[in-house]
């Protein structure tokens, strides 16, 4: 397994499911399957729209994670996002 992750791989590691990215996003909790998977616009792992990344923006800042624009859009190192999260706080696996 790659120590890069994906936009939504990011997302899921700091938010925990899946399920809860899309629900942070006010879409359907099972909407997110199909974002691991590559489509017609966009290429596997990434996030379908800005709105669902200002959604996930404004979550991060609520709960006090330093989330930044970059990190939906290229994914990062699995260890800057741990580092995110702080020792209190550990990752969910991606």
């Amino acid at each position: 397994m790659s120590s890069h992750l994906t936009p939504f791989e990011v997302t899921i590691r700091l938010f925990g499911s899946s399920e809860e990215v899309s629900s942070i996003a006010g879409l359907h909790r099972k909407s997110g399957y199909a974002w691991h998977a590559a489509s017609k616009w966009r290429d596997a792992g990434d996030l379908p729209s800005t709105r669902v990344m200002r959604a996930l923006l404004a979550e991060a800042r609520a709960r006090g994670i330093p989330l930044e624009h970059r990190h939906l859009i290229e994914g990062a190192p699995a260890a800057e996002i741990d580092a995110l999260l702080g020792a209190d706080r550990p990752a969910v696996a991606a």
